[in-house]
C-alpha cells in the first residue's frame, strides 16, 4: 500500500518527524535499523544517538539554537507523561568561557542570548562560579552562565518515546535500512520496495556521505571520539550535584562538553567528555560505517582524558573507555530543513547540537514535508540547505 510519507532514518530527528506527521493524520512509514547488538557485525548505517547521555539546555551562544532547544525542552515532560518513558534529568547546565582568545565571541554569545530572549539563567563569574561548582577547575578568568532547566537526556529513551507516539498515531516502523531512492520509491537492503507520495530523508551524516537520490548537501562529517570515565558508586554519590558542562579550555579554538555521572545500560556509572577539535573527516557511507566499528581514536581519547583530569582534578577514575561518534557541520551552521521538490524533504545537519532540539527539528521537518513555510516559524532563519 502506498503511504503518504516514508521517513528514512530512525534517529532523533527522523523519529520525531514521523511522530508529527502521523499525529497530523498522515499515513507514515518510519524506516531504519534497530541499534545493533554487535556493531562489528552490523553492515548498515549506525546512529550517533546510541548512547545514554546528551547535554540539554535552553541557553546557547546563538539565538536560533536557543529557540530550538527551548521549544523542545518545554515539551519533554509532556512526552514523558504521555509515554511513560523518562529521558530528561534536570540537573542544571553550565556554559563557561573566556573573554579573550578564539572563543571570546562564543562566551559573549551565551551571555547575551539568554538576556535577549528572556530565558531563565544565572550569570556566574570568577570566584562565584568556582564557589557554586567546586567540582570544576575552570581556566582562570572563566565567565559562566547557569541554566536551571539544563541537564541531560537519554537519547535512546527520547527516541523510543517519539516512536511510541508515532506508533500510537498509526505510523508503521520498518527495521531495515534504505539503499536507494527514486522519487517516492525507496529500496531496502533486503530488496523490498516501499512507495510514498513523499519521502523525508533524515539520515544524519549519511545524507552527504551516502546521498539517496538527491544533490549532495554541503556538510562536513567528522569522526569524533568520546571518553567514558567510569567511577564508583561512592564517587558518583559525592558528585551527585554535578551539572552538565560546556567550557572552553585555555588557548583552545573550540569548546568541550561534559556529562555528569550517568548510569549506563551495563550498570556502570560514567562521566562522559567529548568535543576534540581535530578529528578525521568521513567522505563516504562505507567510511562512516567502518568508523563506528572501531573504539574511536586513541590519540583523541588521551587528549580528552587529559582535559577531563584538568577540569575535574579531584575525581577518582576507575577505568576509561573510548567510543566512536560522528558530528555533522553544515555550511550555514544550522540544520537543513526543507522540501526539496514534490517528492522529497531534507532533514539533517545537527552541527553537534541537535539532540536536545530533536523534538522541534522533527516538527519543522513535518512542516516542510507538508508544504508549510519553515521560515515563518519564528526561529530566526529559514533552515534552507546548501548543496555541494
Amino acid at each position: 500500500m502506498r503511504v503518504d510519507f516514508v521517513v528514512i532514518g530512525r534517529g532523533l530527528m527522523g523519529t520525531a518527524c514521523a511522530r508529527y506527521l502521523a499525529e497530523a493524520g498522515c499515513r507514515v512509514t518510519l524506516v531504519g535499523p534497530d541499534e545493533p547488538s554487535d556493531p562489528a557485525r552490523h553492515d548498515g548505517p549506525f546512529g550517533s544517538f546510541h548512547d545514554a547521555g546528551r547535554i540539554t539546555r535552553t541557553i546557547a551562544h546563538d539565538p536560533v539554537w536557543a529557540r530550538l532547544s527551548s521549544r523542545s525542552l518545554a515539551r519533554y515532560r509532556e512526552i514523558e507523561a504521555r509515554t511513560g518513558i523518562g529521558f530528561y534529568t534536570e540537573c542544571g547546565g553550565v556554559m563557561a568561557g573566556l573573554d579573550h582568545g578564539a572563543m571570546a565571541g562564543f562566551t559573549a554569545g551565551f551571555h547575551e542570548t539568554p538576556r535577549a530572549l528572556g530565558l531563565v539563567h544565572e550569570p556566574l563569574d570568577g570566584a562565584a562560579l568556582s564557589k557554586r561548582f567546586p567540582m570544576f577547575a575552570l581556566p582562570d578568568g572563566s565567565r559562566g552562565v547557569f541554566d536551571p532547566l539544563g541537564g541531560h537526556v537519554d537519547p535512546r529513551a527520547m527516541r523510543r518515546a517519539h516512536e511510541a507516539l508515532a506508533l500510537e498515531a498509526g505510523a508503521e516502523v520498518v527495521t531495515r535500512h534504505v539503499v536507494d531512492r527514486e522519487g517516492g520509491t525507496v529500496t531496502l537492503a533486503d530488496g523490498r520496495a516501499l512507495s510514498a507520495e513523499h519521502v523525508v530523508v533524515a539520515t544524519g551524516g549519511w545524507a552527504t556521505a551516502a546521498p539517496l537520490g538527491m544533490a549532495r548537501p554541503a556538510m562536513r562529517v567528522f569522526q569524533r571520539t568520546v571518553v567514558l570515565a567510569e567511577i564508583s558508586e561512592t564517587e558518583a554519590e559525592r558528585l551527585k550535584d554535578t551539572p552538565s558542562l560546556i567550557w572552553v579550555p585555555e588557548n583552545d579554538p573550540t569548546d568541550r562538553y561534559l556529562l555528569p555521572p550517568i548510569r549506563y545500560p551495563n550498570g556502570r556509572i560514567y562521566v562522559k567528555i567529548g568535543g576534540e577539535w581535530t578529528s578525521p573527516e568521513a567522505h563516504s557511507g562505507d567510511g562512516l560505517n567502518a568508523w563506528f566499528k572501531t573504539n574511536g581514536g586513541a590519540e583523541a581519547g588521551q587528549s580528552l582524558l587529559a582535559d577531563l583530569v584538568r577540569v575535574m582534578p579531584d575525581m577518582r577514575i576507575e577505568r576509561v573507555l573510548t567510543l566512536p561518534c560522528a558530528v555533522t557541520f553544515t555550511k550555514t551552521g544550522y540544520p537543513y530543513v526543507a522540501r526539496i521538490d514534490d517528492r522529497a524533504t531534507l532533514l539533517t545537519g545537527g552541527n553537534g547540537a541537535a539532540a536536545k532540539c530533536a523534538d522541534e527539528l522533527g516538527r519543522l521537518g513535518a512542516v516542510a514535508a507538508l508544504g508549510g513555510n519553515v521560515a515563518a516559524e519564528g526561529l530566526g532563519t529559514d533552515f534552507a540547505p546548501v548543496f555541494a
